[in-house]
């Protein structure tokens, strides 16, 4: 054979090519994607999405089938079922991913897409203080309570210091996970008369505790009232 020859059948081998490769990508699959589910279709670096992919063997024989798991193109899993003909079966499949972005998701012909968010750091929101009530008598109880809510990815702990007059009287310590919230609940006494000013994180509000109604002293002499402490953390719980 020369090298004419040689290089026409060469010629040929190339042309015919393309044309054996379309043929083989219009050929019907064994095996057909009835569905492909991704729950959910939103999560954060290091969760778990679910893929559910119902399949349909398609020929009259009982066959076995390896069911790729496609992720950007790339088989990340495979699941391998047996299916008599025209039976149907469901499988799962569960993925994680510890970097942000857009995936396709696709088994045979099917794809749905995956987006994974950067996973955000704990993040605690003080809200609705309220002091009730807001007058009181020396030596009665009051009590202040607030919301606290994790808004944030990750779940972690949180501690609440309740100040009277810029001194710490109390705290509470809660646990959150992501996106829950909980109530804190303090309660306080003050002895001595006045207006007390109450902060929680960055909220405040106040509360006045009512002087007390002294007695009319006698002729005889007078009733002098014992010496009040000035100190401002004198609020008590």
């Amino acid at each position: 054979m020369n090298k004419k020859s040689i290089g026409t059948i060469f010629l040929l081998v190339f042309m015919a090519i393309p044309g054996f490769l379309q043929a083989c990508q219009e050929a019907s699959p064994d095996f057909e994607v009835l569905s492909l589910d991704i729950t959910p279709p939103k999560i954060s670096t290091g969760e778990k999405a679910t893929i559910k992919v119902e399949i349909r063997n398609t020929k009259a024989e009982t066959d076995t089938y390896n069911v790729p798991l496609m992720v950007n193109g790339v088989a990340d899993d495979r699941k391998s079922v047996t299916l008599a003909p025209d039976a149907t079966e469901l499988i799962t499949f569960t993925l994680t991913r510890s970097h942000p972005g857009t995936y396709i998701i696709s088994v045979g012909s099917s794809e749905a897409t995956l987006v994974v968010e950067k996973l955000l750091p704990p993040e605690f929101h003080l809200s609705n203080l309220e002091i009730n009530p807001t007058e009181v008598d020396s030596g009665e109880a009051v009590v202040i309570t607030a919301k606290i809510a994790n808004v944030g990815g990750t779940q972690d702990s949180y501690t609440a210091e309740l100040k009277v007059d810029d001194c710490t009287v109390k705290t509470e310590k809660v646990t959150l996970a992501a996106g829950t919230d909980s109530t804190l609940s303090f309660r306080i006494c003050a002895d001595l008369p006045g207006t007390y000013t109450v902060t929680l994180g960055e909220l405040s509000g106040k509360f006045m505790v009512a002087a007390p109604i002294l007695p009319i002293p006698s002729n005889n002499g007078s009733t002098n009232p014992p010496p009040q402490d000035s100190n401002p953390c004198s609020a008590r719980g």
